[in-house]
C-alpha cells in the first residue's frame, strides 16, 4: 500500500523556539520534560519518548544532552510531534551553569491508498475540506509550544513578572 505523506512546520517560517539561560539550577529543565509533554499534550507515557539522555559526571562541571519526543494522534490522519532538546552544563559545587533549549514541532497527515483513482480522491479531498482542519491543528500546536516554552521559563525562573496597568 502507497502513502501521500504531508509534513508541516508548527512554527514556520522559523521552526524552532529557543530559551537560553545563565544562573541558578540549569539542570532543572531536563527533570520537567517528561511530565510537562504529558501534561500539555495530553497524553499518556507511552506517547512520551526520551530519544537520547547523556551527562558527564567527570570533573567539577557537568555536562548534560537530552532529546525528548512527544506525540499526539489528532485524527486517524494527522499527529503533531513536538521535540525537546535541552544541552547545558552546571557546576557540581555552586549549582550555576547555562542551558539551552529548543522546541520543535511538525504536524505529519499520512494517507493510505492503491490505485491511481485514490490517490488523486485523496488530494482533492486534501486540498478541499482537510486543509482547513490541518491549519486547526498547526494552530493549536503553536499554543501548546508556546505553552511549553512559558512552564520552562517558569522552571527555570526566568519568567517576566506580569505586566499590570495602574
Amino acid at each position: 500500500m502507497s502513502e501521500i505523506k504531508i509534513i508541516e512546520d508548527i512554527l514556520s517560517p522559523s521552526d524552532t523556539l529557543k530559551i537560553r539561560f545563565e544562573g541558578k539550577n540549569p539542570f532543572a529543565a531536563t527533570t520537567v520534560v517528561s511530565g510537562m509533554l504529558r501534561y500539555i499534550l495530553k497524553v499518556s507515557a507511552k506517547d512520551i519518548l526520551e530519544t537520547d539522555i547523556r551527562w558527564d559526571a567527570l570533573g567539577p562541571k557537568k555536562e548534560f544532552y537530552g532529546r525528548w519526543m512527544g506525540k499526539r494522534q489528532e485524527d486517524h490522519w494527522s499527529v503533531t510531534r513536538i521535540r525537546v532538546l535541552i544541552q547545558g552544563q552546571q557546576d557540581s559545587a555552586e549549582k550555576t551553569g547555562w542551558c539551552r533549549v529548543e522546541l520543535k514541532g511538525t504536524i505529519n497527515t499520512t494517507y493510505g491508498y492503491t490505485n491511481f483513482l485514490q490517490r488523486s480522491l485523496w488530494w482533492i479531498y486534501n486540498y478541499t475540506f482537510y486543509y482547513k482542519q490541518r491549519r486547526k491543528y498547526i494552530e493549536e500546536g503553536k499554543d501548546l509550544m508556546y505553552q511549553m516554552r512559558e512552564y520552562m521559563q517558569r522552571v527555570l525562573g526566568i519568567l517576566p513578572p506580569d505586566a499590570t496597568f495602574q
